[in-house]
Order: C-alpha cells, then structure tokens, then sequence
C-alpha cells in the first residue's frame, strides 16, 4: 500500500529550506539522488485507465523497475493506492513477475493479453532524503524534470513524501505540519494524469 502526499514545488528554493528546517533536518538519514525516466503503457481498450491504475517501466539510475498502481484514493494532498513493483527490463517480463508480487494475477495477464503500448513518459531527477522522525519512518523526494506526450512537454517540480512505516497518524500530522509551515501548495494529478493532458 502506497501512502503519499504531492505538494508543488514552484520556488526553486523550498527545497533548500525544507531540508534545513528543524523538524526534516534532525530526522535526516540518507540522502541520494536518482535519474528517473519512465515510459507508462496502456492497453488499446484503456484497461489500465477503466481501473484507476498507472502502469509504467521506469529505470531508476542502473535499475529497470516495472510498476503496477490500482485504486487510487485522494483526500486533499494525500493519495492511498495499492503499488506491486518487480525489477524488470520490460512490460510484458514485468506482468509476468508482478504477481509474485502481490499483484493480482487476473489483472496481470488481462493487461498482458491485451498488448500494452506505451502512451506517455517522464524523465526527472529526484534528490530522496530517507526520514527518521518520532514514531515512523517516511521518504521525502523533491522532483525536477520534464513529462512528455505526442511531441508535448510540461514541466516537473513537485514534492512527494511517502509513509515507510511506524505510526500513520503521526506521519498524517508531520504533512500537517510541513504544509502549513511552507504554506505548500497541493499536487492533486499524479504525473502520469498530467501527462495525459498534454
């Protein structure tokens, strides 16, 4: 299950400031920087979108991840969906092995029998700061890039923090507490919606 909130991130700065605040410096761990370029596919019939799901590879750096996103819920800035991923160097390789996963196996081969295409992309670089704080764990990542579709390109500046694990009214209450202090604005599309619109 994927807990996650999306805030903009128009002031090329915020991230800076977020990152030397008091409550997000002292829980710091690790931080790392990622080269992400994924290709989200559907199939002829939408199958994928009826769903609500997203469907991409995505090359993280050296590594080829396929993903699989279902039931997406959305309540302000937070999003709630079921996510299976497998290391895979392509979709139909990835639909094979998502079921191991955890992904449903109906799912996985109606997807795979109806020939998935690829209909848009992205590509970013995310600075990711593994997070410590009181009572959970979470994963704050600042995206800059671009998206792309038919020829058409928007821009990526957006914010993402995503539960890890521990207490979820505590991680809900440190995103309070981010957004009301940064005065973030929130993402309601998730990238591979705003792609969509181009």
């Amino acid at each position: 299950m994927e807990i996650e909130y999306k805030w903009d991130m128009a002031d090329s700065q915020l991230a800076q400031s977020i990152l030397s605040s008091e409550p997000v410096s002292k829980a710091i761990e690790v931080q790392r920087e990622i080269r992400m370029e994924a290709i989200y596919y559907d199939t002829p019939a939408r199958d994928v979108y009826a769903m609500h799901g997203g469907l991409r590879i995505r090359r993280e750096n050296d590594t080829s991840v396929c993903c699989l996103k279902m039931s997406a819920e959305s309540t302000e800035a937070c999003k709630t969906r079921l996510e299976f991923e497998v290391v895979a160097q392509s979709i139909e390789e990835g639909l094979e092995k998502l079921p191991q996963a955890g992904a449903p196996q109906d799912v996985c081969e109606r997807l795979l029998a109806g020939e998935p295409v690829p209909i848009c992309s992205t590509a970013f670089t995310r600075h990711e700061c593994a997070l410590a704080c009181a009572g959970f764990r979470a994963e704050l990542a600042f995206d800059v890039g671009e998206m792309h579709r038919n020829g058409k390109t928007a821009p990526i500046h957006e914010i993402e923090l995503e539960y890890v694990s521990g207490s979820e009214g505590s991680f809900h209450a440190f995103a309070a507490e981010l957004e009301e202090q940064f005065t973030l604005i929130v993402q309601p599309l998730s990238k591979l919606a705003r792609a969509m619109s181009l």
